[in-house]
């Protein structure tokens, strides 16, 4: 919620340069968002602060409580959140559906705090972070001389697994959108590149995301979220969900191997996992692209599915109004 409230994602432009362009438009804002924004960005850096300089468990309380109050002062993205649950999991009661949305609020307290000390997960060589053969697998389709996709999304303390990826491969470039709150985002920024994490634009100039790939480099995206830029509408837990057209097509065009992680809160610490490799069809075309994409869907709701307590239920999705396919989506042939 942490991140819904201060890290909002921009709706994407298409170029780097309306990008600059909005930029340059900030003090145009009502002066009170202007102030809203300031307030969420002493927020942030007062958390980053005060966080890193207590002890762990007061630390970590203290995100839980954050997470669990954003709950109770923003009732649209609970009511958000209470709408997604009831599309993925039509089966539980409303009883057992706020169950999990508190239990989530819960997770995302606890990676918030994970999210906001991976300098001292690097001090101590994550040694919380358990790997399940994930580092071998990519560094194995290294050796083929391509690059490796990363088919990943917000689950889990995704900054955590970038940070613990990049340090395993010696470097990850994730592509990633832009911030509303320009302050916050040079602080979210300049951690990830202290952390060997380089950031690839979503929108603009390809070229440098293509380039990476070619040299054998590991490109990490987030595909689970309503971006807006360039989609199709493709199932996820069995509704119509927009996702992203350029990952398939990039993916399919250079015959990139595609490999689902994510990271995942044990008793015992995280335990980052990955499921086999996304089947690569045969050309570009519309149909070979969604049929694609259902594949990348598929394993992201699996991942899920196998933990929906750290998954960011109060992102919108699914478009309103909300559609269902007929029957629940099987794994994709």
């Amino acid at each position: 919620m942490w991140h819904r409230i201060c890290l909002t994602t921009r709706v994407p432009p298409r170029t780097i340069e309306s990008v600059q362009s909005r930029h340059s438009q900030d003090p145009a804002l009502p002066l009170w968002r202007r102030l809203r924004r300031r307030f969420y960005y002493l927020l942030t850096k007062a958390t980053f602060v005060s966080v890193r300089r207590l002890p762990p468990s007061v630390g970590r309380g203290l995100c839980v409580g954050l997470a669990r109050m954003a709950l109770l002062v923003r009732p649209r993205e609970r009511s958000r959140a209470s709408t997604n649950l009831a599309l993925a999991f039509p089966e539980l009661n409303p009883t057992e559906r706020e169950k999990l949305l508190g239990e989530s609020a819960l997770a995302l307290g606890r990676n918030l705090y994970d999210s906001l000390t991976l300098k001292q997960a690097v001090r101590e060589d994550f040694a919380g972070v358990h790997d399940d053969g994930t580092i071998a697998t990519v560094s194995k389709l290294r050796n083929h001389g391509r690059g490796v996709l990363i088919l990943t999304g917000h689950l889990g303390c995704w900054e955590l697994l970038g940070a613990f990826l990049a340090a395993r491969l010696g470097g990850l470039a994730v592509v990633t959108g832009t911030v509303h709150n320009r302050p916050v985002d040079r602080l979210l920024q300049e951690q990830r590149r202290e952390l060997g994490i380089v950031p690839l634009p979503r929108e603009g100039d390809l070229r440098p995301l293509v380039r990476t790939l070619k040299q054998g480099g590991v490109v990490a995206v987030l595909l689970d979220q309503n971006t807006r830029v360039q989609n199709m509408d493709v199932p996820f837990f069995g509704h119509p969900a927009p996702t992203a057209m350029g990952f398939g097509k990039l993916a399919l065009r250079y015959r990139v191997p595609v490999l689902p992680v994510a990271i995942a809160r044990g008793v015992d610490g995280h335990h980052v996992v990955h499921l086999p490799l996304v089947e690569l069809s045969v050309g570009e075309n519309k149909s070979v692209v969604v049929e694609f994409l259902k594949k990348c869907n598929f394993a992201l709701e699996t991942l899920i599915r196998r933990n929906p307590a750290e998954w960011v239920w109060f992102h919108q999705r699914w478009p309103l109004p909300i559609t269902r396919y007929p029957g629940r989506q099987q794994e994709p042939k």
